[in-house]
């Protein structure tokens, strides 16, 4: 989370989505999660761990691996391309289909495939662009002045010091080299390879210049039409900036002043997006980001993905002492809270929170906590908002269900949608998230902010098993007439899907940060008597492998 994200949640138990040291607070740098299938691209499902580091004993050799050439096949899950060297599955990062590359074998520790940097371009893609970051790319090789100078910029850092690095390296994003029209491309063909390989579902992507139905993909002849969807650019819409006065004008470098708001400089399309991070930190107190699959950390304080308002919260600090470094920042108000974590260090045992933030979603104010999980590109939350509202179509009257509801984003426009005379339950285990949708939902008292832990119990109880008359508003005669379910990247799973479609809502909207985890869960519900209706998808997470989906189910006919 992406990508962070998706950098970045924490609520329910194993919930990681996209943070630039990429969990959203759901890890944005998170890792691919799934089957382990070798000699196809699901292969590279085996790891499950996070970007952020915690690649395995040892980690990946970036540096000293045998070069090989290879011929570039599809996009894999996870931000890398198939190839084959002898028969045997290599899975190579900053490649693109198509290419002939010379690339560095970086981890020969599984049996069925190696894995691998591309470090030369031989024959490039029409597709490939160059990196807008210089941390991005295969780490490349300092000049010997800078390799050996101790405060040289670019390097990395681990638990032996500094590595004599040049630029490149970062492991936080994962497309920077192919161009806009092309990420989106490559992450619909990971969304239609997941509903074939996971959900059992007709799929292929759109050939229609990304222009799909009303949903963004539609039912053809040959199944789901798949395409993904761009989103506005931070900035690019009123509901972004503060309505009740100006920002906060930040330091140096960051941001001009425009009216009675600040605002970011242009940084380019896909740029300048990662409201929250949570950055590394390097042995001299510097935030960085950890390399693919390693514990080695890359300065990057002047991230190209990271929003100009936490770009500027850390710009010229440096956080001895502390393992981590946590900004979140809210575009509508200005505000950025930053929270070292970790470590011994008087700084960081004192550190706050730095209090609540405001987010501002169609005109509607949410006080989120800064250690509550949220959206972390500023155009996510109205996005996903419409996606759901248009998939559920609620009514005035019904019971809607939020399933790991985090602050309260889906349920407050659930509870305008059904009105007083309806019923929204909201479900969510985080304490600060709970917090958070409480003192946000408070002027709406037909929401039920339940401190629960989503669970199949939890869910068949959680309308005291009392079903709605058949003539009633949803007029099915179950026990909940809408749900929407945002869960933690490894998805819902098969027991609590089962437990929510048991209610026999008419409509279900199921929002997903991991194709794969979402195509085992459609595979589910279809066995429990529902079928998908529609699929959208959207570029939350520029420059990474994430993406995000919503996927409408209806009972079958």
């Amino acid at each position: 989370m992406p990508p962070g994200t998706r950098g970045r949640r924490r609520p329910e138990a194993g919930r990681s989505r996209a943070s630039s040291g990429h969990g959203p607070a759901r890890t944005d740098q998170a890792g691919p999660g799934g089957d382990h299938r070798a000699g196809a691209r699901w292969a590279d499902e085996e790891y499950d761990g996070d970007r952020d580091g915690e690649g395995g004993e040892g980690g990946e050799d970036h540096t000293g691996g045998e070069l090989i050439d290879l011929e570039v096949g599809p996009v894999a899950h996870g931000g890398s391309c198939v190839a084959r060297s002898g028969g045997r599955v290599v899975f190579v990062r900053h490649a693109l289909p198509g290419e002939r590359v010379r690339a560095r074998v970086t981890d020969r520790s599984h049996d069925r495939y190696w894995r691998a940097d591309a470090v030369e371009i031989i024959e490039p893609s029409p597709d490939r662009v160059e990196a807008p970051c210089p941390h991005a790319g295969p780490p490349r090789p300092a000049a010997p002045a800078e390799a050996t100078r101790p405060g040289a910029p670019g390097g990395a850092q681990g638990e032996r010091g500094r590595t004599p690095l040049g630029q490149g390296g970062c492991g936080g994003c994962d497309w920077q080299h192919a161009s806009p029209a092309a990420q989106r491309r490559l992450k619909a063909e990971v969304v239609v390879e997941a509903l074939r390989h996971q959900g059992g579902l007709a799929a292929h992507v759109a050939h229609d210049g990304g222009k799909g139905d009303e949903r963004g993909v539609a039912m053809g002849t040959s199944g789901l039409a798949v395409t993904v969807e761009p989103v506005p650019a931070p900035g690019g819409e009123a509901d972004d900036v503060a309505a009740g006065g100006p920002a906060r004008q930040v330091g140096q470098g960051g941001r001009a002043r425009q009216g009675d708001r600040a605002v970011a400089p242009p940084a380019g399309e896909g740029l300048g997006w990662r409201s929250r991070m949570r950055f590394a930190v390097t042995a001299d107190g510097e935030v960085g980001l950890r390399m693919h699959r390693s514990h080695q950390v890359v300065a990057t304080p002047d991230c190209r993905i990271a929003h100009p308002l936490v770009v500027d919260a850390v710009a010229g600090r440096r956080f001895p002492g502390a393992e981590a470094v946590e900004v979140a920042a809210s575009v509508s108000s200005g505000r950025v809270a930053v929270r070292p974590t970790g470590g011994t260090s008087r700084d960081v045992g004192r550190a706050a929170h730095g209090g609540g933030l405001v987010e501002r979603v169609l005109g509607r104010e949410f006080r989120v906590d800064a250690s509550a999980f949220w959206q972390i590109h500023p155009a996510a939350a109205r996005t996903l908002v419409g996606a759901v509202l248009a998939a559920l179509e609620p009514r005035p009257g019904e019971r809607a269900l939020d399933l790991y509801a985090g602050a309260g984003l889906f349920a407050a426009f659930l509870a305008e949608a059904v009105g007083p005379d309806g019923e929204v339950i909201a479900m969510e285990s985080d304490a600060a998230a709970v917090a958070s949708a409480t003192r946000s939902l408070a002027d709406l008292p037909w929401v039920s902010v339940r401190p629960v832990r989503v669970t199949a119990a939890t869910v068949r109880h959680c309308v005291g098993g009392g079903a709605r008359p058949a003539d009633g508003p949803g007029g099915g005669g179950g026990g909940i007439d809408v749900a929407v379910l945002d869960p933690p990247r490894t998805g819902a799973g098969t027991d609590v899907l089962t437990a929510l479609l048991a209610l026999r809502p008419r409509a279900v909207a199921y929002v997903a940060c991991d194709p794969v985890a979402l195509g085992r869960d459609l595979a589910a519900a279809a066995a429990a008597g529902y079928q998908v209706d529609g699929v959208r998808a959207f570029d939350l997470f520029p420059m990474t492998a994430h993406i995000e989906c919503v996927a409408r189910l209806v009972p079958m006919p």
